[in-house]
């Protein structure tokens, strides 16, 4: 009987140390499956397919988070890609991101793994499709997605809305610390309806060098007017790409980049605008341009309606989203994305 009651009782005490760990302890299952119809004509006949991740990447993902012991948190983030019209998945499970690592009130957050580039995050802040669409920023703009074996560090906001973050990636190449390595540095400003940011990201080659186009300046601005403008909110966006594998022009600038737009949201409804010129200062007939049109209707919070066209006239040195050199290319698409 004794026995009985000591071993309910360490039950009982071991049960009250579990409930408040996993108070402390907390992870989102999270995801976006986005499915619509695109049309292509761009230089070598029309296309028209049944897509996936047309207004965002298809996606699942995990993140977590520990409160500990001085203020710390220690958290974690997997996310994979998904194809809602296949159904497949990226090539690495995790290719959208998977890093872990330590936050406070106090330093910010520093975390290791695959992460997310700064020239990607503080782009789409910018970008007035939000990194969607037939517009979105990387489309055009030369824009590194995600980064391998690297370190982020991300700062509290401080001075009424001011922040900074830098990344390095590790070339993890033998003998020579150089060689592949990533660097980046940012700074940002957000504080009301003003929104600033400027972005230098360098990545060096196989041999240590500067690779080609291995350095960019990014930097952009919104404002948001606020309803009694009708909801309007105004983007600009600039970048700069230097750098060649000729020790002779290693700073030599090789293009130039320009974006304007805007948006209006006016209840479930959001329309988007931009315009976005590229100029390559180190080849002949070799610039672009794009005007993109966007439009979202909110189902729910979570669900939404979308379509976007896009034309891009290119010179007869390149192919910027079209199939061969000098096309224009005309794309739409339309569908239907839903996050959970």
């Amino acid at each position: 009987m004794k026995k009985s009651i000591l071993a309910l009782a360490a039950l009982s005490t071991l049960g009250a140390f579990s409930g408040a760990a996993m108070a402390q302890t907390s992870v989102t299952v999270y995801g976006i499956v986005d499915a619509g119809v695109a049309y292509k004509k761009a230089g070598a006949g029309s296309l028209t397919s049944l897509d996936s991740g047309l207004n965002s990447t298809s996606r699942l993902g995990f993140r977590g988070t520990e409160t500990l012991s001085g203020g710390l948190k220690a958290n974690f983030n997997l996310e994979m890609g998904l194809k809602a019209d296949t159904g497949a998945n990226d090539s690495a499970i995790f290719a959208r991101g998977a890093w872990v690592g330590l936050s406070s009130a106090d330093f910010g957050s520093v975390n290791l793994g695959r992460h997310k580039s700064l020239t990607y995050i503080y782009g789409a802040q910018i970008d007035p499709f939000m990194d969607g669409l037939l517009g979105k920023t990387d489309l055009m703009f030369k824009i590194n997605a995600v980064r391998d074996n690297s370190i982020t560090y991300t700062s509290n906001s401080f001075g009424g809305g001011f922040s900074v973050a830098g990344q390095y990636g590790f070339g993890e190449k033998a003998g020579d610390a150089k060689a592949n390595r990533v660097t980046s540095v940012a700074a940002a400003y957000a504080n009301g309806p003003l929104m600033a940011n400027i972005v230098w990201d360098q990545v060096k080659d196989t041999n240590g060098n500067l690779a080609v186009g291995g350095e960019k300046l990014l930097a952009g601005m919104s404002y948001d007017l606020g309803k009694d403008f009708f909801g309007v909110k105004l983007n600009a966006m600039y970048e700069e790409i230097k750098g060649s594998t000729s020790l002779t022009v290693l700073k030599e600038t090789k293009e130039q980049l320009y974006m304007i737009g805007g948006s209006i949201k006016e209840g479930a409804n959001t329309f988007i605008l931009s315009y976005t010129d590229s100029k390559v200062k180190t080849s002949t007939n070799a610039d672009s341009n794009r005007i993109a049109l966007g439009y979202t209707y909110d189902l729910s919070k979570r669900t939404n309606l979308y379509a976007s066209m896009a034309r891009v006239e290119n010179e007869k040195s390149v192919k910027t989203l079209a199939d061969v050199n000098g096309a224009t290319a005309t794309l739409f698409n339309f569908g239907i994305r839903h996050k959970f």
